[in-house]
């Protein structure tokens, strides 16, 4: 099995800003009160997980939610790269820090069906357990396939180092170019 971080590694930029920006221009007004309550968090020096809180807080506010996220698929398909779409495989598996919401059926809308993302529960706007960044990826995916064998690994940031260190090949994804990234042991 092959596993793969979303944004920036098989999308072309970040989704969650993406959604973000898509949603200032629909809904200006909750996402501008979301936006200054998640400024507030970080001014505080709260974790990441409290301010992508605070900055999804307006989805709680958006009427037909599944269907608003269609739709914002639709308009950002185009964003997967053409590298991914040239090697997807039935088996593989997505791991992304970004929200279940919107990461799980975009995956799905292009034939993938292993899924791992941050929770986050849309109707009362909270992270439910913990972002999904770094060791916590490992973690999750060793509780979702526990005797998974991971032949490759790709993503575009260090920061899933932990992705590369379980896999038989990393690789570094810089646009549409991969690079061979050799995992230095201690």
């Amino acid at each position: 099995m092959n596993i793969y971080d979303f944004d920036n590694t098989i999308f072309k930029g970040d989704s969650s800003v993406k959604f973000v920006k898509y949603s200032f221009f629909k809904h200006p007004l909750i996402v501008s009160l979301s936006t200054i309550k998640a400024l507030k968090e970080y001014i505080k020096g709260s974790n990441l997980g409290q301010i992508k809180s605070e900055l999804f807080s307006f989805v709680k506010k958006i009427p037909n939610l599944e269907e608003y996220v269609t739709l914002f698929i639709l308009k950002y398909k185009k964003n997967i790269k053409q590298f991914y779409l040239d090697r997807q495989r039935e088996d593989d598996i997505i791991i992304s820090a970004s929200f279940d919401f919107i990461i799980i059926p975009f995956c799905q809308k292009i034939g993938i069906k292993n899924i791992i993302a941050t929770k986050y529960d849309p109707k009362n706007g909270h992270i439910i357990g913990e972002n999904c960044k770094g060791k916590e990826k490992i973690k999750r995916l060793r509780k979702e396939f526990p005797n998974i064998v991971v032949n490759e690994a790709y993503s575009d940031s260090l920061s899933d180092l932990p992705m590369f260190e379980i896999a038989k090949k990393a690789y570094l994804v810089r646009n549409n170019k991969l690079e061979e990234y050799i995992v230095k042991e201690n």
